[in-house]
């Protein structure tokens, strides 16, 4: 593990486990994530995402200006869709998601740069 960028292995099987730490190590290094001024707008759920309810028109496009509360797009769930909103004020960078794809809880939808 010393050799690597490993800090830690764990396996359980019902009852049973094992798991090993180097001690004095972070556990993620601190160059694995970049400072950004981005904001990640992720699910709230697991579903299917959709763009807008049917027969309405699409809002979030990259690059368009959104307010706080605006609806980026729909996550379907089996029951009521549940609305994905903009958290803060700012410009639509990135796009991640496509119409009609699964999408798991805390995936990031949309990046907005506030």
């Amino acid at each position: 593990m010393r050799g690597t960028d490993l800090t830690e292995v764990s396996y359980r099987k019902g009852d049973d486990g094992v798991e090993v730490k180097l001690e004095g190590r972070n556990s993620v290094p601190s160059a694995a994530f970049p400072a950004t001024t981005l904001l990640p707008v992720s699910s709230t759920g697991v579903g299917l995402f959709r763009w807008s309810a049917p027969g309405k028109a699409r809002k979030a496009n990259e690059g368009a200006s959104v307010a706080e509360g605006d609806l980026l797009g729909l996550l379907e769930t089996g029951a009521e869709p549940v609305e994905i909103k903009a958290p803060a004020a700012g410009r639509l960078v990135k796009v991640l998601v496509d119409d009609g794809k699964p999408v798991e809880y805390g995936q990031p939808l949309f990046l907005i740069a506030p």
